[in-house]
């Protein structure tokens, strides 16, 4: 018992040690709490203003902007930070960091045994956790501040790990002038990303912080060359680098001159850096490379353009099937004050020309009206004052679907559009269609359409409405998805909620791909006529009235490209077309891709077939039908009627009259082929000189009515009201009396009220005399068929 006793006697000086330094812990704690609520961390001091940083979707840099304070700050995440770097400044700086409590008090006592001896500061001793409280709240470096610096240090160990603290480190540092942060300072001094920083460069940004002023290497009389060595040195004293590795980083040049801030698609990244405020960092869909690749062909395209009064262009490239926005140029040169190059071409609304007339053709093959060789037709046409004509002004009087949009021409654009129109509109659980062409557009994701749809008329079609081209290229990417419709993608996140809307069948879409990819067309630049290379694409210009707006958008099933050529001022040029200025822009993309990915094409879907269609109608091959030509087409949807056109009629031996069933009894006659062309086309084809088939007239003894539609009044206008204006000769108010009729009528009458005022031929222009009052308009063929019509003149 009493050796127990003197063991505890012995051990008594420790135990009060122990007590001791347990009240003291617990009094260190209690100040420390203390201090924590009188003197809080002001965590938001380590979060200055940022610069907004937008990326591609490779986490390139493709354009910063500086802080809200003038300052160029890019924050970075700890991963971002480069090995070397990171390895450098914590060997050169702090390299106990991993251990200490944000205070090394060898470092300190040393620091402050130097600053005694020389009787001022002159050495601080400080951590990197120091260093960051001294950044987060700048003093003069007096005792008192360090006291503080050090007590912030412990707040900011306790409140955040190691890796957090060293990324405020990297994030605050001063680079020299308005350069903060080592992001900036890597493509300042560098031009390059600070992930991929070379030793002695990691080195030479490790030592800058220590004295901006003279360490900053474009600096007058810059000291960056000893910094950097003193790095070095200190790196290879502590084994970290070997001797070749330190030979070689002292032979890196020291550049002398800042590097320009990544500028690679400027417009994007001002438009989305004004799309979302508060984001520091936007990564985009953007392609680095490819969107240097659109900017590069563009402006070599513009500059033999430019001779012609041709000052810019715009580029967009999809993904087809992400509709990820690869690449966006806005202008070809954003600093070209004359050109308006700070425009963004790419959201600007411009007139599309014929660009949008293959949705008209989609939704026409949709609804059953057409099929490709169906033939429309391309003679004059008014609808209520709207009079439609072609581009070279002139017209073909009849046209297959294919040849009309491989020309482009406008007339059978608009008629298919005002049929569209009539129609009802459908839904039939799988593709929900649109009851014209102007709900489709909007249902399709065009936003520029803000009028009410009676604004934009049938003209719609034929580039009466402004569109973007970026949602251009968007309503192509329907049609290269099949008639797939969904959003497109400018930012990574975006590509999460995608709604997507099938507008077309896979048969419409695949139809109008391949009549869009046929190479030999009108419109295919004379520079590739003979390239044995060329992408298969389907494509389509427009060229807007007063050649103001030239057009091409095309698409494969890898990507989805629009290019807008032309000028930002309201400035025509006859150059400025379609498929002279656009299209080489478009082909030497699709070129230049190519080579990138393996092109692929499309597969037939299992609703499409094919079949033989009559040569001359494009309709189902009859028994009279001399010669066929294959098509695509929908079963069920496509037109299913036997051609109408070739007609077989009993011609009497005797006379050469035309033997209806009720006089060929009795008679000796045979059968014949003839063509039998519709009213419209019919007269059309006979006032402009084109041979048709001369039907033989009606054997004049039969009493029977020929059975047939009548003749189609064209002018006077139906449902409209003339007024005779007064003052003006009653000779130049004539109204114009025209009629189309079968090519198996050669005359035609007009009565008006009952009273014969014309008979002759239907190619003959007949002028009326307006007289006031409503009146009663008859037309008649010589087969006893009629139209009738009120003619109200005021």
């Amino acid at each position: 018992m009493k050796t127990i006793k003197n063991f505890i006697h012995s051990r008594k000086p420790l135990h009060v040690f122990l007590k001791i330094s347990l009240s003291a812990f617990i009094l260190l704690i209690l100040l420390l709490l203390t201090i924590q609520i009188l003197f809080p961390l002001p965590v938001n001091k380590l979060h200055a203003p940022a610069s907004v940083s937008v990326y591609d979707q490779n986490n390139k840099l493709l354009r910063a902007f500086t802080a809200s304070d003038s300052m160029w700050r890019i924050y970075s995440e700890i991963d971002d930070i480069s090995p070397r770097l990171s390895m450098a400044v914590i060997n050169y700086e702090d390299r106990f960091f991993r251990y200490h409590l944000g205070i090394n008090p060898v470092s300190i006592i040393r620091a402050a045994l130097t600053n005694i001896k020389v009787r001022r500061i002159v050495c601080g001793g400080s951590t990197i956790t120091m260093q960051v409280a001294r950044m987060m709240e700048p003093k003069p470096r007096t005792f008192k501040n360090k006291l503080i610096e050090a007590i912030r240090a412990f707040q900011l160990e306790i409140s955040y790990n190691k890796d957090e603290i060293l990324n405020f480190y990297f994030n605050m540092a001063p680079y020299g002038g308005n350069i903060v942060g080592s992001a900036a300072a890597s493509y300042f001094y560098f031009n390059k990303d600070q992930k991929s920083l070379s030793l002695g460069e990691a080195a030479l940004l490790a030592a800058i912080p220590n004295s901006p002023t003279v360490l900053r290497p474009d600096a007058p009389k810059s000291m960056a060359e000893k910094g950097r060595k003193k790095v070095l040195k200190r790196l290879l004293d502590k084994k970290k680098i070997n001797v070749s590795q330190y030979e070689e980083a002292l032979a890196e040049p020291i550049p002398d001159k800042r590097y320009p801030m990544p500028f690679k698609a400027p417009h994007l990244a001002r438009d989305l850096k004004a799309m979302y405020p508060g984001f520091s960092k936007i990564i985009t869909t953007i392609d680095h490379n490819i969107q240097i690749m659109a900017r590069d062909i563009l402006k070599d395209h513009l500059i033999p353009l430019k001779k012609h009064g041709i000052t810019n262009g715009s580029v967009v490239v999809m993904d087809t099937k992400t509709r990820k926005v690869l690449a966006l140029v806005g202008s070809a040169d954003f600093f070209d004050k004359s050109s308006c190059g700070q425009v963004n071409g790419a959201i600007s609304p411009r007139s599309p020309g014929s660009a949008l007339k293959p949705f008209a053709y989609a939704l026409a093959l949709d609804r059953g009206l057409i099929s490709p060789e169906s033939v429309l037709s391309d003679v004059p046409v008014d609808y209520s004052g709207y009079k439609p004509v072609n581009y070279d002004g002139q017209f073909r009087g009849i046209v297959t679907a294919r040849d009309a949009l491989r020309f482009s021409l406008n007339v059978p654009a608009v008629n298919l559009v005002a049929q569209i129109k009539q129609m009802q509109p459908v839904y039939t659980g799988e593709v929900e269609y649109s009851n014209d062409i102007y709900s489709f557009l909007k249902n399709a994701g065009v936003s520029t359409l803000t009028k009410p749809v009676e604004h934009y008329g049938l003209s719609i079609i034929l580039g009466g409405c402004g569109i973007k081209l970026l949602e251009m290229t968007n309503l192509y990417a329907g049609l290269a998805n099949m008639g797939e419709f969904a959003p497109y993608c400018l930012r990574i996140d975006d590509t999460k909620n995608t709604h997507k809307t099938l507008l077309l069948s896979k048969g419409a879409a695949f139809i109008i791909t391949e009549m869009l990819a046929e190479v030999k067309r009108p419109d295919l630049p004379a520079c590739w006529e003979s390239a044995v290379n060329l992408p298969k694409v389907a494509w389509k210009t427009g060229t807007s009235y007063g050649h103001k707006d030239a057009w091409s958008i095309g698409y494969s099933p890898q990507f989805t490209i629009g290019v807008w050529i032309g000028n930002f001022k309201p400035v025509g040029s006859p150059a400025i077309v379609g498929a002279e200025a656009a299209a080489p822009v478009l082909f030497d993309l699709f070129n230049a891709l190519s080579k990138q990915r393996k092109s692929t094409w499309y597969t037939q879907p299992l609703k499409v077939n094919r079949r033989d269609v009559c040569t001359l109608s494009g309709m189902v091959m009859s028994e009279h039908c001399p010669h066929g030509k294959g098509e695509y087409y929908i079963p069920g949807v496509s037109p299913g009627e036997k051609c109408s056109i070739h007609q077989v009629f009993a011609i009497d031996k005797e006379t050469g009259a035309r033997l209806c069933s009720h006089c060929r009894i009795g008679r000796d006659y045979e059968m014949k082929v003839f063509e039998l062309w519709p009213p419209r086309i019919a007269t059309w084809l006979e006032r402009s000189g084109m041979a048709v088939d001369n039907i033989p007239e009606h054997f004049p003894g039969c009493t029977s009515l020929i059975a047939g539609s009548g003749p189609v009044i064209h002018s006077p206008s139906a449902n409209c009201e003339y007024t005779i204006r007064p003052g003006v000769d009653i000779e130049y108010q004539k109204i114009l009396l025209e009629a189309s009729v079968s090519n198996d009528t050669d005359k035609i009458f007009w009565f008006l009220d009952s009273e014969m005022i014309y008979h002759g031929t239907p190619v003959e222009k007949v002028f009326l005399k307006p007289v006031p009052g409503k009146h009663s308009l008859i037309c008649m063929d010589d087969q006893g068929r009629s139209s009738e019509m009120t003619l109200v003149i005021k």
